[in-house]
């Protein structure tokens, strides 16, 4: 049973109890509102706090004298008005905030201010002076044995001497007693002897240890400046945890003076350490609470002592000072009411570096501050406050960007949730092998599957997706570029389709020069010069491109909105192109247009004036690539006067070659045939000029680095026998021309066939084979004299000496054997005047045919070839262009092997 006035006691401190926490809970609701208490608020919790304390004091004497407990609240009464319970907190705005948007952005985050290492783990408590309080209730102990030894003796002294007087007494009972008192007397002197040895260990065991102490008084100074140094390099989270765990094998409190100055004394440039910093004094805070308090008022004081001096100097030692604190706040070493404090100081003189402090403040914990369900009204209150400042205030426009960014930072302004896009399962396929699934080894597989799938349906989407190239890797455009090549030769429509989308791109990039398109468009110049690369287009779309690039809204009032002064962006777009496809230009008229270009180029280059450091080292690598030897020109009247000697010498060129033309027409005869061209000598030389570019272009690609370039060996080639500046027209034959030769010729060929036929019909049909010998015999037996017939049955010749008989060889067969017969027949007879007539008709004939045959062939080859051939070049059998010593297969005039090959096929058709 307690007595009554303890009962008594108790039941008047619990009401007072429940009114103080009430009390305390308003007031943390108003604080967190507002910022401040009243004054009647605060009087009023004064007066209860000190009759709350006045009670528990004479309750807690009243327990000890009746030897009992004080009563324990559910919570201890012992709290200040900053509190951290969640109970506190505005219900409706503090769920709702913390509800909407997490306290963290991201796990990582969470995990490096939320999840600290656990020192006890690592460190053995006597380290981090936790077993201290131990050793001090242990020594009081160890000091009252001795004087409870004390007290033994006396008490076994005093004993001995009431036995001597017993004794003398009695002298019976004196010797028992004597044995016993000898008995305790030997064990008493036992007892001291075990105490003297145990003295004796413990102060060998204390020297001992303060010789240690000593020695390691003496590592810690050079291993603690050694720990020091190696702080600013501590950039990670296992660094500066290591190091943290490093210096618990150092603690003392000396020691933790120099961190706490070392950790105080940042260098103000190196913001970047705040964060790992907070970090360890948040980790050792657990341990070693005087840390975090020492740096805490360091800190505090610099704060107050910067924003009363007034002055616009030391900015950086401004910001990291507030820097340091916003990353205390969230580690909650400093309390939520020290960074309100700072910033409410700011926010009352809004100027100057003021404005710099509050802002990084905010940047550094407003997002902390304004997620966490205890500060999120009160931090809503000071962001309305600074935009409230903003608008008031004229601020220049870099401080007004600040406040905006530290705005929006911490509270960011209201969008609705992105809703992703929803595709039918066979485009996420496509888009799968497009942009996960292609590489080099991987390539041919996609082929295939692009070729499986409904091409009527999917060609849209499969253009559409091979035109966003820069979503992919900038690496893997040129597999973009083989797939196209490699679906042209299924699809021949979708290859042209996807080059006038890229052109289109490309010029619609030049129509509105956004900076937002620049990766785009970058894209786009790579993909262009693959598509060259994998023969899609030629190289007069490529240098089309160059030109329209250099060229495009110049001289018109859009102009600098399009291509301003300083935008380089045009350059780094050439640079790609030609960086992608321009080691193919190295011989031929292509390698004419580039460095004409090039030279126009560096017009366009010089008017853009100084350039960034980037985009000249791109130059100087194009230009070391493409033209080493190329001269870079550095003035507008250097280039100037370049392309005013180009095009002098294209002009001389081209009289040169005028009159040259002119000349070799007066002297040589010529026949023009029906297709318009000349057959000079018997070759037949085409009208025009024009020279077949897009040939060279495929000879370049095709034969890569070979050594065909026919400028490499031989005689040196003159500027006069490539470059072609006049272009004529080629002669264009009359379809209704070609149309009645083809007709006549084959009325021709029938007639010839159906004459052979008669003659053929009306000839004996032998039954026998004619023999070999029949046909040798006379040019062994008469050296080439002789001449056989067609049908072998009959033979004519001169004789010799101009004999008037002929002989001739008749076939007769007796039994299974065949034999020839010579006779001599008169010349006048009427079968050697037949056949001499027959043989001349033929071999008439066969001329006619001949030179028929021979001019359609070169009018045919004239069509072909739509022009001339350039000065130095021959022709060769079968067809093939010959230039010192080099052939190509080429679609020319031909003689030799060809001519033979037609006449021997007319001939032996005539014949048969």
């Amino acid at each position: 049973m307690l007595p009554s006035s303890f009962a008594n006691g108790i039941v008047f401190f619990s009401p007072k109890w429940k009114s103080l926490r009430q009390m305390e809970h308003e007031n943390a609701k108003i604080l967190n509102a507002k910022g401040e208490l009243s004054e009647e608020n605060a009087s009023s919790y004064e007066k209860l706090r000190k009759s709350y304390d006045h009670m528990y004091r004479g309750i807690s004497s009243l327990a000890e004298a009746l030897d009992m407990q004080p009563p324990v609240m559910p919570e201890d009464g012992h709290t200040t008005r900053v509190t951290s319970g969640e109970d506190v907190s505005s219900p409706g705005v503090g769920k709702d905030a913390s509800s909407l948007e997490a306290l963290w952005d991201d796990e990582d985050t969470r995990a490096f201010y939320e999840c600290l290492p656990d020192l006890r783990a690592f460190v053995p408590a006597v380290l981090l002076g936790e077993a201290e309080p131990k050793l001090n209730e242990q020594s009081p102990k160890t000091q009252e044995q001795p004087s409870d030894l004390a007290l033994e003796s006396e008490k076994g002294q005093i004993a001995a001497q009431e036995t001597t007087e017993v004794s003398a007494d009695s002298g019976a009972l004196q010797e028992d007693k004597d044995g016993k008192g000898k008995d305790k007397e030997e064990k008493e002197k036992e007892r001291a002897k075990e105490h003297d040895r145990e003295k004796g260990k413990e102060k060998e065991a204390e020297r001992r240890g303060e010789n240690e102490k000593d020695k390691v008084k003496g590592l810690e100074g050079t291993s603690l400046d050694a720990l020091l140094q190696r702080l600013p390099s501590c950039v990670s989270r296992d660094l500066i945890d290591q190091l943290t765990v490093e210096f618990c094998y150092l603690n003392s409190k000396a020691n933790r003076k120099k961190l706490v100055r070392a950790l105080f004394n940042v260098p103000r440039t190196s913001l970047e350490l705040l964060p790992y910093y907070s970090r360890m004094v948040a980790t050792l805070s657990t341990c070693m609470k005087d840390i975090s308090s020492m740096l805490l008022q360091l800190l505090e004081e610099e704060f107050n002592f910067l924003i009363n001096k007034k002055d616009q100097m030391n900015i950086e030692t401004k910001i990291r000072n507030i820097r340091f604190i916003g990353e205390l706040c969230k580690f909650k070493i400093a309390s939520a009411g020290l960074a309100f404090s700072c910033l409410k100081a700011c926010l009352d003189d809004f100027t100057h570096h003021n404005i710099d402090v509050a802002c990084n403040l905010l940047e550094t914990c407003g997002r902390f501050l304004y997620r966490s369900p205890e500060t999120t009204v009160r931090m809503s209150n000071m962001l309305e406050i600074l935009m409230r400042l903003k608008n008031v205030k004229n601020l220049d426009p870099r401080q007004s960007t600040l406040v905006e960014n530290a705005y929006y930072l911490c509270k960011p302004p209201e969008r609705s949730a992105r809703v992703s896009k929803v595709r039918p399962p066979l485009h996420q396929y496509i888009r799968k092998l497009l942009f996960s699934d292609l590489d080099k080894s991987t390539i041919e597989h996609v082929l295939r599957q692009l070729r499986k799938l409904p091409w009527t349906e999917c060609e849209p989407y499969i253009l559409k997706c091979f035109l966003k190239v820069h979503k992919g890797k900038y690496g893997q455009i040129h597999l973009i570029a083989s797939l196209t090549a490699g679906l042209s030769r299924y699809h021949d429509d979708f290859a042209v389709a996807v080059v006038d989308e890229v052109l289109e791109e490309i010029r619609l990039g030049l129509e509105l020069n956004d900076y937002g398109m620049q990766q785009l468009r970058i894209a786009h110049m790579r993909f262009l010069g693959e598509l060259y690369n994998y023969e899609l287009v030629d190289s007069s779309v490529i240098f089309d491109t160059l030109y329209l690039i250099l060229v495009f809204s110049h001289g018109t009032a859009e102009q600098d909105i399009l291509d301003p002064p300083e935008d380089c962006f045009r350059i780094r777009m050439v640079i790609t192109l030609l960086e992608t496809c321009g080691h193919y230009f190295d011989r031929g008229s292509s390698k004419r247009k580039l460095d004409r270009f090039l030279i126009h180029f560096q017009r366009y280059i010089l008017s853009k004036g100084a350039l960034p450091l980037d985009i000249e080292f791109d130059l100087q690598d194009l230009f070391a690539e493409l033209r080493p030897n190329m001269i870079r020109y550095l003035s507008n009247e250097e280039v100037n006067a370049a392309l005013i000697e180009l095009e002098e010498h294209e002009r001389r060129v081209t009289t040169e070659k005028a009159h040259n033309d002119k000349h070799s027409d007066t002297e040589n005869p010529r026949r023009r045939t029906s297709s318009g061209a000349l057959s000079v000598n018997g070759q037949i030389l085409a009208n025009g000029t024009e020279e077949n570019d897009e040939e060279s272009d495929e000879d370049n690609r095709d034969e890569g680095e070979s050594d065909d370039d026919y400028e490499d060996g031989g005689e040196p080639a003159s500027d006069e026998d490539d470059e072609v500046h006049v272009r004529q027209k080629v002669a264009e034959v009359d379809p209704l021309e070609v149309a009645d030769f083809d007709r006549e010729l084959r009325a021709l060929m029938q007639e010839s066939l159906d004459s052979r036929k008669l003659e053929l019909r009306s000839r004996p049909t032998l039954n026998m084979m004619i023999p070999m010998n029949v046909f040798e015999g006379p040019t062994k037996e008469h050296h080439g004299r002789g001449v056989e017939g067609e049908s072998g049955d009959e033979t004519t010749d001169e004789g010799l000496g101009g004999t008037k008989e002929v002989r001739v060889k008749v076939l007769v067969k007796r039994g299974n054997k065949q034999q020839t017969k010579q006779m001599h027949v008169p010349r006048d007879c009427v079968l050697v005047q037949s056949t001499k007539q027959k043989e001349a008709a033929e071999l008439e004939e066969k001329q006619d045919i001949k030179r028929r045959v021979l001019e359609y062939n070169d009018r045919e080859e004239e069509e072909l070839n739509g022009g001339t051939q350039q000065p130095g070049w021959t022709l060769s059998g079968g067809g093939r262009v010959v230039n010192r010593g080099h052939a190509w297969e080429g679609h020319g005039r031909t003689s030799g092997s060809r001519h033979r090959a037609y006449i021997s096929f007319w001939w032996w058709a005539l014949l048969w």
